[in-house]
């Protein structure tokens, strides 16, 4: 009560004054949006991050060349093991760069077969997701270059799971999937011989002592990575038991698909990818869609392809919405390639999106953090780490 007696009392000739509100008054607004997590750049460069998608872009289109132009019995997946081992190592130099994605190539093609022969009964799809998902979102308590190798092993598995491909597809999909990553190591490699030797690191990034510590110290459920690897993990699986249980089968791979993309261990973070991503898959299924009806054409299709994996590399660390906008083009065209009609599928596409999200808020919801980071909102987030 005696705080209440103390407050000063403002008179109606020193209150401040506020501008009438009008129908059309948007300068609030204006002067909002640019600072907005809608039109935030960063951390990365504009254009150093796009020319060096480009440069991941290109074994994607060298892939693209027998599988659209010469009618290659590959379906697509020498293509999609090259976009997908392009996220490894992505921010270091072209030398350790092929060193993580020679990793990563192993992963995907060994994970693409699982995915096939675990697609085959609705409870090995959930195990096979759940366990492999809680194994990368571990991977965070070393780094992130650590998890995102992970992530491409998730990520393979997950479309393999989709595709509903015999048993006996499994070898092809080991052969195509790793043959395709292989591709983007070879390029790495070329272009560290030839170009990048000079701005080469003199480590990989890899310690094997720092990553042995960082596992066992993080090895708790205090611990936000361990916890994040449960709760990404339970997520994941929890994805593909939905689109088993409502037999949302011909799209229902969108559902994990977004959680891989957006769940971060932390809430703040995941939370503010969500409203990026709603935004991106809403743009980027509008562009995909209409392109994919107004053009019929390999080569076209090829080009569309390799610059929409171009940007999505490039905005990746440049602004999230726009690559979840360049990623749903490069998703849906592909797709389309091997013959399904775009227009029917934009609306399950959505779908599978809205459902993602909707569990990665769940999941939050449902367990949290026990020692959650400020938001954004105030100065401690701004620090440099």
């Amino acid at each position: 009560m005696t705080a209440l007696t103390k407050t000063p009392q403002i008179t109606l000739s020193e209150a401040p004054s506020r501008p009438q509100p009008g129908l059309y008054n948007l300068s609030g607004w204006v002067q909002r949006l640019p600072a907005s997590p809608l039109f935030a750049l960063g951390p990365g460069e504009p254009g150093p991050a796009l020319r060096r998608g480009a440069l991941l872009a290109v074994p994607v289109a060298i892939t693209l060349i027998p599988e659209l132009g010469f009618g290659a019995p590959t379906q697509g997946a020498l293509g999609i093991g090259a976009a997908i081992c392009g996220f490894a190592g992505m921010d270091a130099p072209a030398g350790p760069r092929a060193a993580w994605q020679a990793v990563a190539a192993v992963l995907i093609g060994l994970c693409a077969a699982l995915g096939v022969l675990s697609s085959q009964h609705a409870v090995t799809a959930v195990l096979a997701m759940g366990v492999l998902g809680a194994i990368t979102g571990y991977g965070f308590a070393v780094s992130l270059r650590f998890a995102f190798v992970g992530l491409t092993a998730v990520l393979a598995l997950l479309i393999a799971q989709g595709l509903w491909l015999p048993a006996d597809d499994a070898g092809k999909a080991l052969l195509w999937g790793t043959a395709g990553a292989m591709i983007q190591v070879l390029w790495s490699l070329l272009v560290w011989i030839f170009v990048d030797r000079a701005a080469d690191e003199p480590e990989s990034g890899w310690n094997t002592q720092r990553v042995v510590a960082s596992l066992r110290s993080n090895f708790n459920l205090n611990s936000p990575a361990a916890r994040h690897a449960l709760r990404f993990g339970t997520a994941l699986a929890v994805g593909v038991a939905f689109y088993h249980v409502f037999d949302f089968h011909d799209h229902g791979y969108w559902v994990p698909l977004t959680i891989l993309f957006v769940m971060r261990p932390e809430r703040e973070e995941s939370y503010h990818r969500i409203v990026l991503r709603g935004v991106g898959t809403a743009v980027g299924l509008v562009i995909a869609t209409a392109l994919a009806e107004l053009v019929h054409s390999d080569l076209v299709d090829g080009i569309l392809l390799a610059v929409a994996i171009g940007l999505a590399y490039g905005f990746l660390t440049v602004q999230y919405a726009l690559f979840t906008t360049a990623v749903t083009v490069f998703v849906v065209l592909s797709v389309d390639t091997l013959g399904e009609p775009a227009l029917e599928a934009a609306g399950q596409r959505a779908l599978g999106t809205v459902v993602g999200l909707m569990i990665i808020f769940l999941a939050f919801v449902i367990w949290p953090n026990r020692a959650e980071p400020p938001s954004r909102e105030e100065p401690e987030a701004t620090a440099p780490a």
